[in-house]
């Protein structure tokens, strides 16, 4: 089983033990550091595109097949890894046996506008006057990580665990570091519309979503997924939960990943 981690650049080897510790009681599981995260980060690394980052994912499921002598593998992938996980079963659906997909990128620019209007009608109606300059000022697709912190400061408040200021300094700075090397590549996913053309898989997909998402809204997630077209599909609907399903319902994803498994496995 490989998982194909968010971000881009945000490796989740590190945490392991709490998002797939269940699944590795059945599975091999390998946690892959993309190109520049977690264990793969360089010095001066230059930002990845698409592409590149396309060609490390064939090149790291050619190589696990071969390490381990397997004709297939399955793949779960969260967020911004669904992007090389539908690659990978559209272009190898030989090797993949099926693809878990949590919390997919469907069409950013139309998910994010989505939500700037859901926010600013939440704060309009509450005459939140500093929320509601703060969030029109954002550009959409992102121009920079301004617009990117300032988005998720308001979606976090909105859910109810808003920022303090000091703690958005903290956050902020955070977006800076990332911003050199993951904004050019992150900008590159605004080319990305799922919902553009038919959405054709030759093997099984399972879509996974958190009712509360606010980043890749479950609104669009599910419109794509009445349109999927796979020998088997299921849609999963976590309650109370956001984009970060990995995180926050870690037991219930993967019991509901090992179910559908075991079941079709059968």
């Amino acid at each position: 089983m490989l998982y194909l981690h968010g971000g881009p650049g945000a490796a989740s080897s590190s945490h392991r033990e709490q998002i797939t510790h269940i699944l590795e009681e059945h599975f091999l599981v390998v946690h892959w550091d993309q190109r520049g995260s977690g264990k793969s980060s360089l010095g001066n690394l230059k930002s990845p595109t698409l592409s590149v980052m396309k060609q490390d994912a064939e090149d790291i499921l050619e190589y696990l097949l071969e390490a381990f002598q397997k004709d297939k593998m399955i793949v779960v992938a969260n967020s911004w890894g669904t992007v090389l996980g539908f690659h990978l079963a559209t272009e190898y659906p030989n090797k993949i046996t099926s693809l878990m997909a949590i919390s997919p990128v469907i069409d950013n620019q139309k998910s994010q506008n989505t939500t700037q209007a859901k926010l600013i009608k939440h704060y309009r109606a509450r005459n939140n006057k500093e929320a509601v300059g703060q969030l029109k000022a954002v550009h959409i697709p992102y121009e920079n990580v301004e617009d990117m912190a300032v988005q998720f400061k308001w979606i976090s408040d909105y859910k109810g665990t808003p920022i303090p200021e000091n703690e958005f300094g903290q956050h902020m700075k955070f977006f800076k570091e990332w911003e050199p090397q993951w904004m050019p590549l992150y900008k590159e996913l605004y080319s990305i519309n799922a919902l553009k053309h038919r959405t054709l898989f030759k093997i099984p997909v399972y879509v996974f979503i958190g009712e509360n998402d606010l980043t890749t809204v479950f609104e669009l997630t599910q419109k794509f997924y009445e349109k999927l077209e796979a020998p088997e599909k299921q849609l999963f609907q976590l309650k109370n939960v956001g984009h970060q399903i990995p995180m926050y319902k870690s037991v219930e994803m993967q019991n509901l990943i090992y179910h559908v498994l075991a079941k079709t496995n059968k």
